[in-house]
């Protein structure tokens, strides 16, 4: 991924797609729009918990900024993560914290169409992040 999708520019993607299929279509491809996560950050460290799927995530804060790398063995998730990615990553912890992405993801269509496994998992992300700022 060379230019991070913006908000904006992920909203009239998935807005655009007309039902699941298409949406999930989507989520694979900007699957495909995260950068590589390195091999040597796939560690027990590293992974989130209340995940079904196999999860990486990476955090770090740079001058006030998150920043962040995550991956998946899942082509869904790993597109949720690249909603997940472009929410958070380069915001303060105020940001982060204030952010809501729960109602992002309703303005989408998405939180209807996700099984209750994806969207625990997707909590469990959101919660991990929003923890790590809460820190700072």
């Amino acid at each position: 991924m060379n230019t991070p999708l913006s908000i904006p520019e992920i909203e009239e993607r998935l807005h655009s797609c007309a039902g699941w299929e298409a949406k999930s279509r989507m989520l694979v491809q900007l699957s495909r729009e995260l950068p590589a996560y390195p091999e040597t950050d796939r560690t027990e460290e590293n992974r989130v918990s209340g995940c079904e799927s196999q999860v990486w995530l990476k955090l770090g804060w740079n001058n006030g900024a998150l920043e962040l790398a995550t991956d998946s063995d899942s082509r869904i998730i790993k597109g949720l993560l690249a909603l997940v990615y472009a929410a958070y990553r380069g915001r303060s912890p105020e940001a982060v914290r204030d952010f809501d992405f729960d109602g992002w993801l309703a303005g989408m269509g998405l939180t209807r169409l996700l099984t209750a496994s994806r969207s625990n998992g997707l909590k469990a992300i959101v919660t991990h992040i929003r923890s790590s700022a809460s820190e700072i």
